[in-house]
């Protein structure tokens, strides 16, 4: 999941970009919302990512 969330983000970011740089209206609109959605799946992708991992404590009783 960390390798597709750091490739949504690389197209998401070209695509962010290209936007920018687009001459018809409708086109950078377009190009903009798709940059959006793979950005957002992005982060959907690696708080997935994150949220698999075990979260281990480890308490130290000093008071004994």
């Amino acid at each position: 999941m960390k390798t597709l969330s750091i490739i949504f983000y690389v197209i998401g970011s070209i695509l962010l970009i290209v936007s920018c740089f687009t001459d018809s209206y409708s086109a950078t609109w377009w190009l903009g919302g798709i940059a959006v959605i793979f950005l957002i799946g992005g982060c959907v992708c690696q708080f997935t990512s994150n949220s698999n991992k075990q979260i281990t404590h480890n308490h130290d009783n000093f008071n004994q």
